[in-house]
């Protein structure tokens, strides 16, 4: 007699989408104040339709001076609201980067546990400004997170605006074209959140449908009022 439970090898695998922000004290205001404002409305809109739900996990972490976990990744359909999030501190991209790579790892395993299969994360990262740790720290934390040995390497996503530097933003992303956006010269970052966070929802929803082939792929947001960021061809 088959002791296997019923439906198991027909669940797919899990997209788990890890949104990593930016909440230094410089997006105290109508930066943050959007963000809250659409996480309603993300929360809806993947967790409402079953479809989405049962392949994409969903997780917020924040960052500062240090790095937290605000929501666990979750299947959103089982989450009655998103925690708010609230300014404060400095920009430490090696905080971010150190407990992103924590997290999937544990998360990774404790998803494998409960008998889910995974596709490679996604991490969508958005900051309004420059690093203000030592160099040497953020990009060491940064290679541990993509570092082509390590099999949970997540593909990154980068938005700026504020005072992102470009150039810092495409290296999160390793150079690859059409990965690192920045928010066209003068544009005011009340108006670049909210459209951002519905481009979020739309890469979310657009990458749940590639699941069903069989083949997921991460379908970057088309946000207006965010350009790519050119980067450099290599040989």
């Amino acid at each position: 007699m088959n002791s296997e439970p019923v439906g198991v090898e027909e669940r797919y695998a899990v997209f788990p989408f890890y949104l990593c922000l930016d909440v230094s004290a410089s997006m105290a205001g109508a930066p943050i104040d959007s963000i809250n404002r659409q996480m309603p409305e993300l929360r809806s809109s993947v967790g409402d339709d079953p479809a989405i739900a049962e392949v994409v996990r969903f997780a917020v972490v924040t960052f500062s001076d240090v790095a937290r976990t605000v929501l666990p990744l979750s299947d959103l359909s089982l989450v009655e609201a998103v925690p708010e999030v609230r300014a404060e501190g400095r920009t430490s991209y090696g905080a971010a980067f150190e407990h992103l790579r924590q997290v999937i790892e544990t998360d990774y395993h404790t998803s494998r546990a409960s008998g889910d299969r995974w596709y490679r994360p996604a991490v969508v990262f958005i900051s309004d400004g420059r690093p203000t740790d030592e160099e040497a720290r953020w990009r060491a934390a940064h290679a541990r997170v993509v570092d082509p040995t390590w099999r949970r390497r997540p593909n990154i996503l980068a938005f700026g605006f504020g005072h992102a530097d470009p150039a810092v933003l495409a290296s999160v992303v390793e150079g690859k074209p059409d990965r690192a956006f920045i928010a066209e010269e003068g544009a005011e970052p009340a108006a670049v959140v909210p459209k951002l966070m519905k481009g979020l929802i739309s890469s979310i929803v657009s990458s749940s449908a590639s699941v069903y082939s069989g083949e997921a792929q991460l379908t970057p947001p088309d946000v207006p009022g965010m350009t790519p960021i050119p980067v450099d061809q290599l040989d």
